[in-house]
Formats: structure tokens, C-alpha cells, sequence
């Protein structure tokens, strides 16, 4: 019989995650492969490696960008800084993904909610890499360390909104139907993230006590003292 004309064409091969740069490239044009490939528990391991090396390159690009307000040498910390702020909070926020994950009816695996963990961890370096030219910008030209801090926070929920809008893109593998526990992790990633950051404190301008203050501080307070040009 001769083929239906309408007939749907066949779907590519899926990516091997085991290759960096063609997991990262189904992260951003593709979801729905990372998805069926968490789903399907196909080279989970490689994929999460891939991952976290994307991960971890992008939030050390935008290191750079972000710490040369401070000069070269600030920009050097921060590009170690800005990867450990991220892979800290994703490491201390995993149970709670694991446990929301399940509880809200997504029955993922400790081995597969890693490598979500780690997709939105790549999702949030990628866009913030997307974004390292404009951090430069400002961090060059200007001498205003709210304004440059102010702009770090609203580059870095830009990207948390984009790992949000790829989280949802994994809704077509039914593993992924269910994304309130997902959801709820995002806010918890989100307080986590900003108290690692202050804990990790200074990343925008050299601290008598050189790369770390000692001292301990609420992220909601430093925040304010900063923008008051008092931190």
C-alpha cells in the first residue's frame, strides 16, 4: 500500500547525552528529548555530567562579566564563586526536589530528579551566558555597585524564569504532568540561591578579609545595605 499523504514524519534520533554540546543543544531547541530521555532513564549519568559542565562553564562566564565592576581580580573570584553559588544551592535544594517532585505525583527517581535538577541548573547558566554581554556592559561603565547588584538579581530571576518555562516544555512525557511539587521547588531554589549568595559574599567589590567576609547576614539584609551604598 502506498504511504498516506498526511502521514506525520518520522522522529529524529535522540540526542547522546553524552556529548555536551548535543545535550545542550536539546535543552535549548528541544526539551521534549531531555524530557523522554529522564522519562526513559536512557544514560542518565552521562547526561547529568553533560550538564553540570554546562552548568558550571555558564555561571563562571557569567562570573567575569558580572565581577570585572570590581576589576580582574574580582572578576577571577567570582568566576570560581558564581559556579559554587549555583551547584551549592542545586546540591542542598535536591532532597527537597526529590521529595516535592514525588509528593505532588511526578514518581521520578532519585537518578532522574538529578538530572532535572541539573537541566535547570544548565537552563539558568545558559541564559545567564545570554546575558553576560549586558552584565559587562554596566559593570564597566559604571560605578554605581546597587545599580551592577540590582542588575545581577534581575538578570539572575530572568533566567530562573526561563528554567521555569522549560520545566513546563517537559509536560509532553507524562512523567512531567504534574510540576506543582516542581513549581514549589523553584521558590525554595530561589531563597536558597540568594542566601548562598550572601553567604559567599563579597562578589562584587574586594572585602578586607579577602575572598570571604566571616560574618553571618540575612540575603534580605545585605540586600537592603547594599542598595543604601552601606555593604
Amino acid at each position: 500500500m502506498s504511504a498516506t499523504p498526511n502521514a506525520a514524519p518520522p522522529m529524529p534520533p535522540s540526542p547522546d547525552p553524552s556529548e555536551t554540546h548535543t545535550v545542550v543543544a536539546a535543552l535549548l531547541k528541544n526539551p521534549r528529548w531531555i524530557a523522554e530521555a529522564i522519562a526513559h532513564r536512557e544514560r542518565l549519568f552521562g547526561s547529568a555530567l553533560a550538564l553540570l559542565v554546562a552548568g558550571l562553564a555558564s555561571h563562571a562566564v557569567f562570573g567575569v562579566a558580572i565581577g570585572l565592576f570590581g576589576g580582574w581580580s574580582i572578576a577571577a573570584m567570582d568566576a570560581v564563586k558564581a559556579p559554587l553559588v549555583g551547584l551549592g544551592s542545586l546540591l542542598l535544594c535536591f532532597p527537597s526536589l526529590y521529595v516535592f517532585s514525588c509528593v505532588a505525583g511526578a514518581p521520578l527517581t532519585l537518578a532522574q530528579a538529578f538530572v532535572l535538577g541539573c537541566s535547570c541548573f544548565a537552563m539558568v547558566g545558559l541564559i545567564l551566558v545570554g546575558l553576560a554581554p549586558v552584565a559587562w556592559l554596566f559593570a564597566v561603565s559604571t560605578t554605581s555597585l546597587a545599580f551592577v547588584a540590582m542588575l545581577a538579581f534581575l538578570l539572575w530571576l530572568v533566567a530562573i524564569g526561563f528554567a521555569a518555562r522549560y520545566v513546563e516544555k517537559l509536560r509532553s512525557s507524562p512523567l512531567f504532568q504534574r510540576q506543582a511539587g516542581i513549581k514549589l521547588w523553584f521558590l525554595i531554589l530561589m531563597l536558597v540561591t540568594l542566601q548562598m549568595a550572601t553567604c559567599m559574599r563579597p562578589m562584587l567589590a574586594p572585602s578586607d578579609n579577602g575572598w570571604w567576609t566571616g560574618q553571618k547576614q540575612f540575603f534580605l539584609s545585605h540586600f537592603v545595605l547594599t542598595l543604601d551604598g552601606k555593604n
